[in-house]
């Protein structure tokens, strides 16, 4: 993507997140996370990445142990790398010891990766062979809102938010 493109997209932002977000809403009155991996099939997961992401959800989400589902996409020759960023992301949530609980990282990578797939990629022109290196990165950056996000706001709430806004140093 060129630095003229690049400018045209960013002008576009609040229609491309309303598209997402549109998709987004869609999908959770399906009442899934099912659903919301199906949608990430446009970015590259498999039918396979769906079900393995599925279980680590399930595991994620009743505060089980999520090491052997983690190893075992992993593990997988054919895993996508879509698939491969939202296990690093929840793998790394342990490992951060601190932020939003896992499964909100989790949902954020999940999420995060709709900018490219829900609605938002067609009109974003991102080419098609690199709509799974955006969706990576937008799972990244939504884990990564998500997860500092609570600290953020505590620090806020610890300085006041005249403090925060300043830009003293």
């Amino acid at each position: 993507m060129d630095r003229a493109q690049a400018e045209e997209l960013s002008r576009r932002a609040g229609e491309l997140f309303q598209s997402g977000r549109e998709r987004i809403f869609d999908d959770v009155a399906q009442r899934r996370l099912h659903y919301h991996l199906l949608r990430l099939t446009l970015a590259g997961l498999t039918r396979e990445d769906v079900e393995d992401l599925r279980e680590l959800g399930r595991r994620v989400f009743e505060d089980g142990d999520v090491a052997e589902q983690s190893a075992r996409i992993s593990r997988r020759a054919d895993a996508s790398a879509l698939a491969m960023a939202i296990v690093g992301v929840v793998d790394g949530v342990a490992q951060a010891g601190n932020g939003a609980p896992r499964e909100q990282v989790m949902l954020g990578a999940i999420l995060g990766a709709y900018a490219v797939v829900g609605g938002s990629g067609v009109f974003s022109g991102v080419a098609r062979e690199d709509l799974q290196t955006a969706a990576v990165l937008c799972a990244v950056g939504g884990a990564l809102a998500t997860s500092a996000s609570p600290v953020v706001l505590d620090r806020i709430a610890q300085v006041g938010l005249e403090e925060y806004l300043s830009h003293q140093d």
